[in-house]
């Protein structure tokens, strides 16, 4: 979030305030909802959904469901989605 505060080409970001609803399960249609860690506009215009997870958990089942309606939502909504693990975060040198 600081490095967010700090990044003079960002021009708005929220917190968790966005739900993104989803089918759990295809046989009895269960619905659940969403809420992705940030949701980023740069002042270029461009608009991230940016989610935080370790990569130890990229390949559970719940989560890849996440992130198949996350990555729909962002189409249907001119936004990119990131994932981002402890990988990138020591590559951008936030931890």
């Amino acid at each position: 979030m600081q490095h967010l505060d700090a990044d003079p080409d960002v021009a708005s970001w929220s917190y968790e305030k966005l739900v993104i609803e989803y089918i759990s399960n295809k046989k009895t249609k269960k619905i659940r909802k969403y809420y992705p860690d940030f949701q980023v506009e740069y002042k270029d215009g461009k608009k991230f959904i940016i989610e935080v997870k370790p990569s130890r958990k990229l390949l559970q089942d719940s989560v890849m469901k996440k992130v198949r309606a996350a990555k729909e939502w962002c189409t249907a909504h001119d936004m990119t989605y990131k994932i981002l693990t402890e990988i990138e975060l020591k590559d951008i040198g936030l931890i």
